[in-house]
């Protein structure tokens, strides 16, 4: 194999993989919006805990 193909097979394996990751990250948002109307309050903790991973604390604080 040539280095194209590598770069080709590698390509198309990341384009796979990407909707596997999306769907991890959107699963925190997806739980918050089906909680929301049994129990605003979970909820929001949902909401506040993505929000600590986006920035990078993790789910447990710095």
């Amino acid at each position: 194999m040539d280095i194209v193909s590598i770069v080709i097979i590698a390509g198309i394996c990341i384009l796979c993989l990407l909707p596997i990751l999306f769907h991890s990250f959107r699963s925190f948002d997806k739980g918050a919006d089906d909680i929301e109307a049994q129990n605003p309050d979970v909820a929001r903790a949902i909401r506040d805990a993505r929000q600590q991973i986006d920035r990078g604390r993790g789910r447990y604080g710095p």
